[in-house]
C-alpha cells in the first residue's frame, strides 16, 4: 500500500503561537498545542514526518506548479496553445521576472517543507517516550534530514543563493539573507553522508515512500555532480550500482503506470492516491484524504494540452527514417499522436488535430475525456538515472569504455532494445561524442520526468555545452544571466534582508 500521509490540522510544528494578555484576556487556545508541547510521543512524530512528506502533494509542488517549473524550464516541451497559462508561457519563452506564479508557488513550497523539516530535527530529538523504539526515532529524524536535503537542492539548482535555515523560525522577524550555494551543498552533504547509514535499504508495504538509503546516496550524488565532483558521485553510484537492490524493469512503461509503482526500478516516489484532492482550494498539502494530481491533465491531448512534446524532443527519437538501425521504441510510450489508438484493447483513438504526452498518463488503461485526477505516483528517482549518472561520471574521469557501458545497459532493456553505441548517429570517439550520447540518451529516456531542466542546469554550470553539444534553450544561450532564476517577489517584498 502506499504510504499515507496523515496531516494533522493540530500540527503546531507549523504553526508558531505567541500568548499575549491584554486587560486580562489570554489570546493563547490552552487546549492548543505550541511547538514545545507537541512532540510528546511517537505517534507525533510519525505524523509530524508524514506531514513533511505530505507538502509534496500540494499545487506549489508536485501537485502542480513544481511540474510547470521543471517543465517550462526544458526544452522538451512547447506551447499547447494560447490556453497556456500567461505564467507558465512567459517561464517557457524566457520573458518572466519575478513575480509569476511559476516562480512564486514551488519557492513557498519547498520553504514550507523546509520548515516543516526542521521542526522534525529540531524536536523530534528531545522526545522522551519509553514506547518509541530508537531506531524508528533516528529513522524519522534521518528522513526530515533527507526531505530538507531534497528541497534545498532544488532551490540551489534553480536560484543559486538562498536563504538557508536550519532550524524553525520563532519569532516575525526571523527571516535569513541569502547564503552561498557552498553554504547549502555543505549542508546537503553533512545531512545526506550522516542519515545515508541509517535510512533502510527497503520497507515494507505499510511504509512505501518513506525515504530509503539509494534514495538519499542518489540524491547526494545529484548534489556532488551538481558541483562537478564527479568522482565523489562516481564513487557513491557505484555502490548503489553494486550493493543497490534496484534493477531496470524489463517493460519501460512500467515506471509510469499506477499497478506497478514501487517496483524494482524504483528509488524514491512521491506518492498520490484516490481522486477527491481539490488542488484549486489548498496548495498546502493539508486537507485530509486522499491525494492526486493534475500533471497529467495539464498536458493531456484529451485535456487542456497546456504543453505539448517539443519538435526537438520529438527529432531526437531514433528511427530508420533518419539513418538509425531501428525506430526508438520508447517514443510510442512517451508520446501520442493524432489517429493513436490507446485505452483497454486500443478501445479509443485520437481523432482530433492534436498530440501530446502519453508517459505517465491513465490512457494505457480508459479513456480519461476531459477533466481527470491522476493518481499515478511520480517517480523522482529510478535506477535508470543510476546508470546514465555513472556514464557521465565514468566520462569525466577518463573511462570512457564504461561510460558506454552503462549507456548500453539502458538501451538493452528488453522492451527498448536499442543498437549499442557507438552507432552511425552516435559516433563515441571522444569526449564530447559520449556527452552527446548522454545528453540524446538522457532526452529520450527522461523526457516528461520532471528531470530535464536540472541536467540542463548542471551541464550549464559546469560548461559541459560545447559546439557539438549546445546550449539548447535559445533565450538562455543568448544570455547566460539567465542561467538561475531571479528571488520571487513574494521573498523579495517580505523579506527585508534579501535585495530585490
Amino acid at each position: 500500500m502506499k504510504l499515507k500521509y496523515i496531516i494533522s490540522i493540530l500540527f503546531a510544528g507549523l504553526l508558531f503561537f505567541s500568548s499575549c494578555e491584554e486587560d486580562g484576556l489570554t489570546k493563547t487556545n490552552p487546549n492548543g498545542f505550541t511547538t514545545s508541547s507537541y512532540y510528546q510521543n511517537g505517534l507525533h512524530l510519525e505524523k509530524a514526518t508524514n506531514a513533511i512528506y505530505g507538502q509534496f502533494t500540494g499545487s506549489d509542488l508536485y501537485g502542480r506548479m513544481m511540474a510547470y517549473l521543471s517543465r517550462c524550464r526544458s526544452d522538451e516541451h512547447a506551447s499547447g496553445g494560447p490556453q497556456l497559462e500567461v505564467h507558465n508561457a512567459k517561464l517557457l519563452n524566457g520573458t518572466y521576472d519575478n513575480t509569476i506564479f511559476t516562480l512564486t508557488a514551488p519557492w513557498q513550497g519547498w520553504y514550507r517543507l523546509i520548515h516543516r523539516a526542521n521542526a522534525v530535527i529540531e524536536f523530534g530529538p528531545e522526545i522522551e517516550d519509553p514506547t518509541l523504539d530508537p531506531d524508528i526515532k533516528a529513522h524519522r529524524i534521518a528522513e526530515a534530514k533527507f526531505l530538507r536535503a531534497f528541497a534545498y537542492f532544488y532551490l540551489v539548482v534553480y536560484w543559486g543563493d538562498v536563504p538557508l535555515y536550519t532550524e524553525t523560525v520563532k519569532t516575525p522577524d526571523g527571516e535569513k539573507a541569502t547564503s552561498p550555494e557552498s553554504e547549502i551543498y555543505t549542508l546537503m552533504e553533512n545531512d545526506l553522508g550522516e542519515i545515508i547509514p541509517i535510512l533502510n535499504v527497503k520497507h515494507d508495504d505499510a511504509n512505501l515512500g518513506r525515504a530509503t538509503k539509494g534514495a538519499a546516496q542518489l540524491l547526494l550524488a545529484r548534489v556532488l555532480m551538481h558541483q562537478g565532483k564527479y568522482g565523489e558521485a562516481r564513487a557513491v553510484l557505484l555502490d548503489i550500482y553494486n550493493n543497490g537492490p534496484y534493477e531496470l524493469v524489463d517493460n519501460y512503461s512500467d515506471n509510469f503506470q499506477e499497478e506497478t509503482e514501487y517496483n524494482e526500478e524504483s528509488i524514491f516516489e512521491i506518492g498520490f492516491t484516490g481522486n477527491n484532492f481539490n488542488w484549486w482550494a489548498d496548495g498546502n498539502g493539508d486537507s485530509p484524504g486522499d491525494k492526486g494530481h493534475v500533471m497529467f491533465q495539464d498536458v493531456s491531448p484529451t485535456g487542456w494540452r497546456n504543453l505539448v512534446p517539443s519538435d526537438k524532443l520529438i527529432n531526437d527519437f531514433e528511427r530508420v527514417s533518419d539513418g538509425d538501425a531501428k525506430d526508438d521504441p520508447r517514443l510510442a510510450e512517451t508520446v501520442i499522436f493524432e489517429g493513436d489508438t490507446y485505452g483497454p484493447e486500443d478501445e479509443f483513438s485520437l481523432t482530433e488535430s492534436a498530440f501530446g504526452w502519453y508517459k505517465y498518463s491513465p490512457m494505457y488503461k480508459l479513456n480519461p475525456g476531459g477533466y481527470y485526477i491522476s493518481t499515478i505516483n511520480y517517480r523522482n528517482m529510478r535506477f535508470a538515472e543510476v546508470l546514465i549518472k555513472l556514464a557521465e561520471c565514468e566520462n569525466e574521469v577518463g573511462t570512457p569504455e564504461n561510460a558506454i557501458d552503462y549507456l548500453n545497459e539502458i538501451r538493452n532493456r528488453p522492451s527498448v532494445d536499442m543498437p549499442d553505441y557507438p552507432t552511425s548517429n552516435y559516433p563515441c570517439d571522444s569526449k564530447d561524442e559520449i556527452y552527446r550520447a548522454i545528453m540524446h540518451e538522457s532526452l529520450v529516456e527522461f523526457s516528461n520526468e520532471l528531470l530535464r531542466s536540472v541536467e540542463l542546469a548542471r551541464w550549464r554550470k559546469n560548461g559541459k555545452f560545447s559546439a557539438l553539444n549546445p546550449e539548447p534553450i535559445e533565450y538562455i544561450a543568448n544570455n547566460p544571466n539567465k542561467d538561475i532564476l531571479p528571488i520571487p517577489s513574494n521573498e523579495t517584498n517580505n523579506n527585508s534582508k534579501i535585495n530585490d
